[in-house]
């Protein structure tokens, strides 16, 4: 997949399973993550039974992402290695899951930290 249709929403049009399927590819050849942050900390999306941190394969999807309802965030990017190392092992002691990739109608694979980590690993 080319970073053309990283850039545009012809990404957005992919299926949820797609996006999650590149965005591993992604890390695991050491791209880093971008997610939403303001003062207060990263975005967390409340699901009621999940907690959920969104990340994004680059910044300008993050961004556009955030456009509608989050403009007071900034982009925050996570190197591959800190986010395998760091913030995975973190998120699975709050119980935090990972949004990967959402589209711009919220729509994408929620995993688990543990779940998240160990397709990493595969």
């Amino acid at each position: 997949m080319s970073n053309a249709i990283l850039l545009d929403n012809t990404f957005y049009r992919l299926t949820s399973s797609q996006r999650y399927d590149h965005v591993i590819s992604l890390i695991k050849k050491g791209s880093s993550v971008w997610t939403l942050a303001d003062s207060e900390g990263c975005l967390i999306i409340d699901l009621g039974s999940d907690k959920v941190l969104p990340i994004w394969p680059n910044e300008t999807l993050a961004l556009a992402w955030g456009e509608k309802d989050y403009q007071s965030f900034a982009t925050l990017e996570i190197n591959a290695e800190d986010w395998a190392a760091k913030w995975l092992p973190g998120m699975q002691g709050d119980r935090f899951s990972v949004g990967i990739a959402p589209n711009l109608a919220g729509e994408c694979i929620v995993a688990s930290a543990e779940e998240h980590a160990a397709d990493l690993n595969r």
